[in-house]
């Protein structure tokens, strides 16, 4: 194996742990929305708590998702880079 290989098995490497990592935090968003409505369902009283977790929450997990999106982009773009013939 040369270099090139080896870096893009790197990349390649690198780009499926982010794409793990995005799956969690979609995962994540949905199952926190999920949450949200049963408690909403189940417990009417808190419903500001709630509101004010899943605020938080979904914030934190698109700031999360845009990082990883463009990491994502990144590590695609050295990948077309190498273009090993």
């Amino acid at each position: 194996m040369n270099v090139k290989e080896i870096e893009k098995n790197i990349l390649d490497l690198a780009y499926k742990r982010h794409l793990q990592l995005l799956n969690v935090i979609l995962i994540i968003g949905a199952g926190t929305f999920v949450a949200y409505l049963a408690g909403f369902v189940l417990n009417q009283d808190k419903i500001l708590q709630y509101t004010t977790l899943l605020i938080i929450i979904g914030v934190i997990t698109y700031f999360l998702y845009n990082k990883i999106d463009d990491r994502l982009k990144e590590i695609s773009a050295k990948i077309k880079k190498l273009s090993i013939r």
